[in-house]
């Protein structure tokens, strides 16, 4: 008898456990669910699979940030986008965590939004880099799409819907901010079958005669746990040296200790940087190197937003 009463207290853990779980919104498949408008959600209640708000719990708590959730699906994809809004200071920037496995990007992305102002948008893939449909895979960050342009190279599908649920955040005349982080000299590789690779994201690297980067080190880097990968990229359609106002941002960004790429933007690729320069937008995307501990991230924001406030920033005219 007793062994029976075991057996069906057993199976009634079994059975109830998930329902308990999946009643408090906590549970590993609890469903992501839009934010109703106007409403503002706890860090605990967040659509969180991979810990990125419950590591950032007591800072997410501030009574100055709204939390939200937008999920929809757009050409086969499901998305779940979490933003961070700082409602005490909406007109701050557009920060943009397009890559769920860069923890320390999302990390940096709450110091910003806190300390500036503006909102977060962040991807919440369960901490991978890709939005996957069987065996085939979008990359975030090559998912920017132009209005009326059609479909890149590297995209499933037109995005529109995807573009317009992280454009509706940005304040008119703010910059738009990327964060991201990278391997030791390595990158994305443009294509179908995208992988780390030996590439772009560093600085002194060689480059192929046609390369539309062109580098701009600092002779004194700031410190950081590995400084060649550590800098920021610009964008424009002007070659550099012809586009004076960012001339001067990359230059006062050298003589903070920050190297920079600069990106010769010829041909569209949806990614946030080419969308934003086609927008006339100002646009920035500050690197550092995965796991890096040393808050390089934060002071290379620091030092960007001192120049923005300085009017001494990338200079964007929207259309």
């Amino acid at each position: 008898m007793r062994i029976m009463l075991r057996a069906v207290l057993f199976l009634l853990l079994v059975f109830l456990l998930p329902v308990a779980e999946r009643a408090s919104g906590q549970g590993a498949h609890a469903p992501a669910v839009r934010t109703k408008p106007g409403a503002c959600l706890s860090p605990g209640d967040l659509f969180d699979e991979d810990g990125d708000v419950a590591r950032n719990r007591k800072a997410l708590a501030s009574r100055d940030l709204c939390l939200r959730l937008e999920v929809f699906t757009e050409g086969r994809l499901h998305w779940v986008l979490q933003i961070i809004q700082n409602r005490k200071n909406p007109n701050g920037p557009l920060w943009v965590v397009p890559h769920d496995d860069e923890d320390v990007a999302f990390d940096s992305a709450v110091y910003g939004v806190l300390r500036y102002g503006g909102t977060v948008v962040a991807v919440e893939q369960n901490h991978n880099r890709y939005n996957r449909i069987g065996k085939r895979k979008q990359d975030p960050n090559r998912n920017f799409q132009v209005r009326g342009e059609g479909k890149c190279r590297l995209q499933l599908s037109r995005s529109p819907e995807f573009t317009r649920q992280h454009m509706r955040w940005r304040r008119k005349g703010q910059p738009v901010i990327a964060l991201h982080t990278n391997k030791p000299g390595f990158d994305i590789v443009p294509e179908p079958d995208e992988e780390k690779s030996k590439g772009n994201v560093s600085i002194g690297i060689e480059r192929k005669e046609d390369s539309n980067i062109t580098e701009f080190p600092a002779a004194r880097p700031i410190r950081a746990r590995s400084p060649d990968d550590t800098l920021i990229y610009v964008a424009s359609q002007e070659p550099p040296g012809s586009d004076a106002q960012l001339g001067r941002f990359v230059a006062a960004l050298n003589a903070s200790g920050i190297h920079v790429l600069y990106e010769h933007v010829e041909r569209n690729d949806c990614s946030l940087s080419n969308y934003a320069v086609l927008r006339n937008l100002a646009y920035v995307n500050i690197e550092v190197v995965d796991e890096d501990n040393t808050g390089a991230q934060e002071r290379m924001i620091d030092a960007v937003m001192r120049l923005i406030r300085a009017a001494q920033g990338p200079l964007g005219r929207p259309r």
